[in-house]
Formats: structure tokens, sequence, C-alpha cells
């Protein structure tokens, strides 16, 4: 999944969940001051890696605490993966 389309999914899905309007998810903004806590977060991890069919831990999502940077590290990390899982990369 490219970065645009994880920004404009994170933004989505944290405005529907912390029930507020989409025009309030600041995307530079730490998820915090959004509204996101640890039970938050949790849930985020567990829907973010459905939808990318991956695990992510609830640990990079607080290392990368801004819409933006999450997207940016889950599109750069994601690239890896998918060529991990073709087979066509070494595992170290």
């Amino acid at each position: 999944m490219t970065r645009e389309k994880l920004v404009e999914w994170l933004a989505d899905y944290i405005a529907e969940l912390l029930d507020i309007a989409v025009e309030e998810v600041g995307t530079d903004l730490p998820l915090t001051a959004l509204g996101v806590d640890s039970a938050t977060t949790l849930v985020l991890a567990a829907d973010l890696g459905t939808k990318l069919r991956r695990r992510v831990r609830p640990k990079e999502i607080l290392e990368h605490p801004t819409i933006d940077g999450l997207a940016e590290y889950l599109a750069s990390t994601g690239a890896e993966a998918d060529v991990v899982a073709a087979g066509t990369a070494e595992v170290r």
C-alpha cells in the first residue's frame, strides 16, 4: 500500500474510531493529541495488521506517533515485507 493511501486510510480510520470529523485529523499531529490512547493503539495495530496482511506491533505505532510518520514507515517496511513474502529476499 502506498504512503498516500495509508495516510488517507489512517485519517479516515482515526476519525471514525474517535467519532470526530476527518477534517479534524491533522496528519502531522501526534496521535495522542487526536485522542489515541493505549487501548486505541492496540485496536489500531490489530486493524492495520489485517489491512496490510502483516503483523503491526503497537510499538511501531508509538515509535511513529503521527499519521504521516506512521504511513511513511509502514509503506517503506511493507515493500520489504512484500519482497520477503514473495521469496525474493533473504531474511537476516
